[in-house]
């Protein structure tokens, strides 16, 4: 009997493992993060810095306040999953879209973000819809909904491991296209004047959420209170002007990707 009930406390301690409480007697939360996925979060000079590397700090702060580390830890969008499983990191946030199948493994915030399917394609090739790709290959991620979308229209994929990866095999011939969320891959064209995203919303609009473990009730409810309060105090909007829109150069449309109007429904 001791046996059994000391195992059944052992499970519920793995269950809350992910608790506000643990967290705080740990003194760590562990947030991972993409090391090159400008100007979501970027890793330079031993620092992450970019829009989801303030965005965790910002959730981290309204939860936590000072009373605990906040730990940036550098994530293979690949990994995010099971790196949450295993307890490597606590919180996921990286450009995930919600999906039904992510959500039967982790448990999803609000959105935070709003993105449609972008193609990254070469200016010279003159790219300027979707048929003008028939019988190409197309660059991508493997389990996403851009390959969802693409396989249903017979699409022939090749998969990258991280958006830079895909970048470099668009510039080497190795597909027509590199398909992505579109906020990823209008960040390629500031940089290199020979790209350019010739299709820019296409598909359903898809939500971006911060990932944790499954079964953390308390700690989903404290993101999703810490989204609605930094949207309530105009980080977003004021996120988005001054560091996203300058870094796009205009063309990302604010009116695509915030949704302060979703959020203004909670107060």
């Amino acid at each position: 009997m001791r046996k059994l009930f000391f195992c059944f406390l052992c499970s519920l301690t793995a269950l809350f493992a992910n608790s506000i409480e643990q967290i705080k007697e740990r003194g760590v939360l562990k947030i991972g993060l993409d090391t090159d996925q400008a100007p979501f979060s970027k890793y330079v000079d031993e620092q992450f810095i970019g829009f989801e590397a303030d965005m965790a700090r910002a959730i981290a702060k309204n939860i936590f306040g000072d009373s605990i580390e906040v730990k940036l830890i550098p994530t293979h969008f690949n990994n995010g999953i099971s790196d949450l499983q295993s307890k490597r990191i606590d919180m996921f946030i990286n450009a995930m879209t919600i999906t039904d199948e992510r959500a039967k493994l982790v448990d999803f915030s609000m959105p935070y973000f709003a993105v449609n399917i972008g193609f990254l394609t070469m200016k010279s090739d003159r790219i300027t819809k979707l048929s003008d790709l028939s019988g190409e290959k197309i660059i991508g991620f493997k389990d996403t909904t851009t390959e969802s979308f693409l396989k249903q229209r017979g699409f022939d994929m090749v998969y990258c491991e991280t958006a830079g990866d895909g970048y470099k095999m668009l510039k080497d011939g190795k597909g027509a296209a590199y398909a992505d969320d579109n906020l990823i891959v209008l960040a390629f064209p500031v940089l290199d004047k020979e790209v350019e995203v010739s299709i820019q919303n296409l598909g359903d609009t898809d939500f971006l959420g911060v990932a944790i473990r499954k079964n953390s009730k308390e700690l989903l409810d404290a993101i999703n209170n810490s989204l609605i309060k930094l949207s309530r105090e105009g980080f977003f909007r004021k996120n988005f002007d001054q560091n996203l829109n300058p870094y796009y150069k205009g063309t990302a449309e604010k009116k695509y990707f915030l949704l302060d109007d979703i959020y203004s429904i909670f107060g």
